[in-house]
């Protein structure tokens, strides 16, 4: 595993662990990032729906189908 990767891995159990916001109580899932850490294009959304909140996956729900 890389550097890239190890500290990916590490801010995924920050986020796994947070409980700082109100979405933290109401979440089913931590939505995380996946594919490709060293891609030139990164797509951020502004934030789970309830699709995505269900599966943990970004962009499985409207938003995924409009891309």
């Amino acid at each position: 595993m890389n550097l890239i990767d190890e500290r990916l891995e590490e801010l995924k159990s920050k986020a796994l662990a947070c409980s700082d916001c109100p979405l933290a109580q109401t979440r089913t899932n931590v939505v995380f990032g996946e594919g490709n850490p060293n891609t030139p294009l990164v797509l951020v959304g502004e934030g789970p729906g309830a699709y995505e909140d269900a599966t943990g996956r970004p962009f499985v729900g409207r938003a995924g189908q409009l891309l």
